[in-house]
């Protein structure tokens, strides 16, 4: 079973909420999520994804 995970934001234009193309690992993710909330986007989560 593969983990990974997608990051889903708001930007702060108030544009569509985003999701991302690709997949990360935790630690990634989780470096995406902080980059995204300094840059100023709203409702950053991360979403864990199983693949089997």
């Amino acid at each position: 079973m593969l983990i990974s995970y997608k990051v889903h934001w708001t930007p702060v234009e108030g544009a569509e909420r985003r999701t991302s193309a690709v997949s990360y690992n935790l630690s990634v993710a989780q470096e995406r999520q902080a980059e995204l909330e300094r840059e100023g986007a709203l409702e950053v989560e991360i979403e864990k994804i199983t693949l089997r």
